[in-house]
């Protein structure tokens, strides 16, 4: 970066470091309360003096994102392996030589490592971030960072390793949903096995709502020729734009991350070239050249917009509850625990009505499946049979047959998949549109408990549409086998096998096959959907529990903030309260001059 660029860069930079530096002091005249919120800030005034830029790592699981990450770096880093991989959310950052540090929920002080010959980076890893090593973080581990001397890291720019979305481990979506309100731009890393789905145009939707920029990657490009490619291409603009309506849709930067690391290795600039990822790189740094800034800014704020809001709301109730003598005080605050029983049998009761709704939704579908398959047996058979019945030439019927099943099957089962799921989706819309009714009731009434204490009124979060998220299948089983008794096909039989007796048992193989595929298919739909259902509503489970554990905590953090200061005070609060609306007034005007 030019020395011109970087001077307006660092004039930019002032006002939203003056804001944040005077909002800290005002949280430090508030005591220990507010540490959480003044340590958050520390950390957005020394991301902003560094220009340190987190650029997320986003995709479905086997997108590609560690052989992409590895590319970046120049190095076969991190574990390209077959399992899901990471379960905690790695940060790669620019260093002198390589190095690890693990950072851990609790008290614990990070722990320092220097890969080498004997301790592999892999070895590392796979202790603390890897499933394997560490499956449901029982290691409470919080972060893990990288240090590594790679060009683009010396941009300023932190690339975080997510979890994988959509994989069968449901806890690393949800880490990966976590980790977005503290990144500032992302990749995102889609790959035409499967094509996108519907897991991941919803998980967009949302990091779309809290990134300012999403580079898209379209990745495994040396898998397809040029009218697959162009085809997949299209299909994925068309997609995009869903979440990304502007214009004609945003750029896809075609690549394949496995040349791309190779050709790095092999120090091939043509091959790198060819790989798609230097034009990658170029773009990256562009952007981070003329927009870097800019962008971290904008994001810097969205968070510090946050953190000034839970302050602010705190402060009020603080303020609120101050005005209450001390006995008047606990009283409110002790008949508030008191619903609190009540508010967890509710969450119990409606937690309990949901996962009947799912078994009810289940069986339904396992039904509606078994009405399919009689469906496409009765629409498929017909062709079948007629080559069963009437041809002579075993090898020539099972060629008929073979050819007749890869064009029946698609064409019964796409059409079919696409009425069936958009019927689930209506049903499963209907039941979690009424359960999402009764977790904003639900949690309205913990709002207005907390109100009867605090005279201050709480807005509840508002929940998401009821959306149902369906990765169907995109590919079906057309293929009928070579029978087991039969391994080297036809043309052993026909030496010692007569023609009747080969044609009786291919007959009898065909029938049993063909009917065997059409239940692979039934199933393959059958798994999609029930897996989608669970997911969908495990998440608005785990949405509802969190939503009570915020708004129960933020109403009993801000009354022992204030029983505190009354204790403290023991007799006249009224200065305090003028010193505590001072604070508010300074933190409000704060929060509006972000904008």
């Amino acid at each position: 970066m030019s020395e011109p660029s970087a001077s307006i860069t660092r004039g930019s930079e002032q006002p939203l470091a003056e804001t944040l530096a005077r909002a800290q002091d005002c949280l430090a005249d508030l005591g220990a309360g507010y540490e959480t919120a003044r340590a958050d800030l520390d950390q957005l005034r020394g991301r902003l003096a560094e220009g340190r830029f987190h650029l997320a790592v986003l995709g479905q699981f086997k997108r590609g994102k560690s052989t992409l990450l590895n590319a970046l770096l120049g190095e076969d880093l991190l574990p390209t392996d077959i399992l899901p991989a990471t379960s905690i959310p790695t940060y790669i950052l620019a260093g002198e030589a390589l190095r690890v540090r693990v950072y851990f929920l609790d008290e614990a002080p990070p722990q320092d490592f220097l890969p080498s010959a004997q301790l592999p980076l892999s070895q590392v890893l796979a202790d603390y971030v890897s499933e394997q090593g560490n499956p449901h973080n029982r290691r409470g581990v919080s972060r893990v960072e990288i240090f590594h001397p790679a060009a683009l890291l010396r941009q300023g720019v932190v690339l975080i390793d997510t979890p994988g979305i959509g994989s069968t481990l449901r806890h690393n979506t949800e880490i990966t949903q976590q980790t977005l309100p503290r990144c500032d731009a992302a990749v995102f890393l889609v790959s035409p096995d499967p094509p996108l789905t519907e897991t991941e145009l919803e998980f967009l939707g949302r990091a779309r709502a809290l990134l300012p920029r999403i580079f898209y990657l379209f990745n495994k490009i040396d898998y397809l020729d040029a009218q697959e490619l162009q085809a997949s291409l299209d299909f994925l603009r068309a997609h995009l734009r869903e979440v990304e309506p502007q214009g004609e849709g945003p750029r896809i930067f075609p690549i394949s991350a496995r040349q791309a690391l190779a050709a790095r290795l092999g120090r091939d600039e043509q091959g790198l070239r060819a790989s798609g990822l230097a034009e990658v790189e170029d773009n990256l740094i562009d952007f981070l050249r003329r927009e870097k800034m800019q962008v971290l800014q904008a994001a810097l704020k969205r968070q510090a917009g946050d953190i000034f809001s839970d302050a602010v709301m705190k402060l009020r109730v603080t303020l609120s509850a101050l005005k209450l003598p001390q006995e008047e005080l606990q009283q409110r605050l002790d008949q508030f625990h008191q619903t609190l029983p009540e508010i967890e049998r509710e969450q119990l009761a409606a937690s309990d009505v949901l996962t009947g709704d799912l078994k009810r939704l289940v069986a339904h579908l396992h039904d509606e499946m078994l009405r399919l398959r009689e469906r496409a047996l009765k629409d498929i058979s017909p062709g079948v049979e007629t080559y069963l019945d009437s041809i002579e030439d075993p090898e020539e019927m099972e060629r008929l047959v073979r050819s007749t099943l890869e064009r029946a099957i698609p064409k019964f089962f796409a059409p079919a998949l696409q009425t069936l799921t958009q019927a689930v989706r209506e049903q499963a819309v209907k039941v979690l549109q009424l359960h999402q009714l009764r977790s904003n009731n639900l949690i309205e009434q913990v709002r207005r408990n907390a109100a009867d204490i605090f005279a201050v009124p709480y807005q509840a979060p508002a929940g998401e549409a009821a959306y149902i998220a369906f990765a169907p299948p995109s590919t079906w089983n057309t293929q009928v086998m070579i029978s087991d008794l039969d391994p080297l096909g036809q043309r052993l039989s026909r030496k010692f096998l007569s023609k009747r007796f080969r044609r009786n048992r291919t007959v009898k193989r065909l029938r049993h096959q063909y009917q065997a595929l059409i239940g692979q298919n039934i199933e393959q739909i059958s798994w999609a959907l029930r897996q989608s259902l669970e997911e969908s509503f495990r998440r608005y489970d785990a949405d509802l529990r969190e939503q009570l554990k915020k708004t129960v905590g933020a109403a009993q953090d801000a009354v022992r903030i204030a029983m505190e200061r009354k204790r403290a005070l023991r007799h006249e609060t009224a200065a305090e309260e003028v010193q505590l609306q001072r604070h508010l007034e300074r933190l409000l005007e704060l929060q509006q001059s972000l904008g």
